[in-house]
């Protein structure tokens, strides 16, 4: 049945109409400099990727970002583990969500025992940091689909689509090859990679993360809002035999909205 579905696609693609709202996520400011040391010059070595989403204790969004960033940022990347986004959620002063990104699982582990274990930067202030977070292991531990996947983050918004694949992920990733990307690009979106979940053994447990063998993720950039709004409605204006397709395949979808603050054209608004 499902393959009868595929062989009346066209090169059209979709976006799998959800219940949940999109979780509009704002970046924090911080100094051009700053975010020029926080990530490698060549984001195309990084092949793990961390998408963490800290708890915090009611109202420390601001406190624990500005601790967090003066005192880890440098000293991490100085370790191997790039800061390439520091976000809040919009109007929600609980929540800290940042990416962190290394070269391969090697240099992650080393880098984790290097930090976390070894590092006077940690064990000065790795208490301030704890004291003020309730729950840190809502994290993503991800590997880019494709090695020609490049991450960015040089754009004032960046989609995050998460896709659970509920023993479909093979014909899921197929689809997204052969008809979603290339549909993409029709209405010129192309600054997106896909990521798959690291499967690799998690040697470092004391930092829990999320490992699942069902997940797609696609990290999407866009110059603007406007531009992002705009691409939404043609997106979403996709035929409905495909999106048929899509329902049928796809369990459950989650999307997070980036703001990025960060960025020199960003802050002149």
């Amino acid at each position: 049945m499902k393959s009868k579905l595929f062989n009346s696609i066209t090169l059209i693609a979709i976006i799998i109409l959800v219940s949940c709202k999109p979780i509009l996520l704002n970046a924090q400011k911080v100094k051009k400099n700053d975010m020029n040391n926080s990530a490698p010059q060549d984001l195309e070595t990084i092949e793990v990727l961390e998408l963490r989403n800290y708890l915090l204790k009611p109202d420390m969004a601001d406190t624990f970002r500005n601790y967090f960033h003066s005192k880890f940022v440098s000293p991490m990347t100085e370790l191997g583990g790039h800061t390439l986004g520091e976000f809040k959620i919009n109007e929600v002063n609980d929540r800290f969500v940042w990416f962190r990104g290394f070269t391969d699982m090697k240099t992650r582990v080393r880098f984790l025992n290097d930090f976390y274990i070894d590092s006077p930067t940690w064990k000065e202030y790795g208490k301030g940091a704890n004291e003020m977070i309730i729950n840190s292991d809502n994290v993503y531990l991800l590997k880019p689909l494709h090695k020609t996947a490049t991450l960015k983050t040089d754009k004032a918004v960046t989609v995050i689509d998460f896709y659970i694949c509920n023993s479909t992920i093979k014909k899921v990733i197929e689809l997204f090859d052969t008809y979603y990307i290339p549909f993409l690009k029709t209405i010129n979106i192309e600054d997106i990679s896909i990521w798959v979940s690291e499967m690799t053994e998690n040697d470092f447990p004391r930092l829990p993360v999320f490992q699942d063998k069902n997940l797609l993720v696609t990290i999407t950039n866009f110059q603007d809002i406007e531009e992002y709004e705009a691409k939404q409605k043609a997106i979403n204006n996709i035929p409905n035999a495909l999106k048929k397709a899509m329902q049928e395949l796809i369990t459950t979808q989650n999307k997070w909205v980036l703001l990025n603050q960060n960025k020199e054209h960003y802050d002149k608004q």
